[in-house]
């Protein structure tokens, strides 16, 4: 009875394991967003290049989707850029502000539906840059903090899935393979 509970708690770890595969391959296409240069200088120019977005306002025909907007520092940060053509592949040319301190940097690129205000789907993409040198006015250290993963939409380990398959799995283990090294003990007779 042991070692078919333990075949059992086997089958269960595989189930968190296909549950987080599943849904990483139940994603659409996500936008992306690359730099052309990952070390950049207050002011000075980053070349761009999105995939994966829909067609915006501006393209032909048009699309039901606002223009791609690309911000800085966060999904929030201030909009460095509009394209209002968007689509499934573009290129594009942003400055850095003048006034950004050394350390790094991420660069959003955010599309919304136009009807609904929802962000499109696999949106927002990003990318890190890292400004090195001084910013306008400013006598920040060089260096910075490195990014951090986080942050709304990001993917991050399924750490309690994985943990819990592990689990699962070295008690499943240890149920099935507590008795083999055992030696079964024989009845013995008394008075015989």
């Amino acid at each position: 009875m042991r070692r078919r509970i333990g075949f059992l708690f086997i089958c269960c770890a595989a189930i968190p394991i296909a549950v987080f595969a599943s849904t990483a391959w139940a994603c659409g296409a996500l936008t992306t967003l690359k730099a052309d240069k990952s070390v950049a200088a207050p002011n000075e120019d980053v070349t761009l290049t999105a995939r994966n977005f829909a067609a915006g306002p501006a393209a032909t025909p048009a699309g039901t989707s606002t223009a791609v907007q690309i911000r800085w520092g966060s999904r929030t940060g201030p909009v460095l850029k509009e394209v209002p053509e968007g689509g499934s592949l573009f290129t594009t040319t942003v400055k850095v502000p003048a006034s950004a301190t050394p350390g790094w940097y991420v660069i959003n690129a955010t599309q919304f539906n136009a009807t609904t205000g929802v962000p499109k789907s696999g949106s927002p993409a990003r990318t890190t840059v890292r400004v090195q040198g001084a910013a306008a006015g400013s006598t920040a250290p060089w260096g910075g903090a490195a990014p951090t993963s986080g942050g709304p939409g990001s993917p991050d380990l399924p750490l309690p899935g994985i943990l819990l398959s592990v689990a699962l799995l070295a008690t499943g283990m240890t149920l099935v393979f507590r008795d083999k090294g055992r030696k079964k003990a024989t009845p013995t007779v008394l008075g015989a």
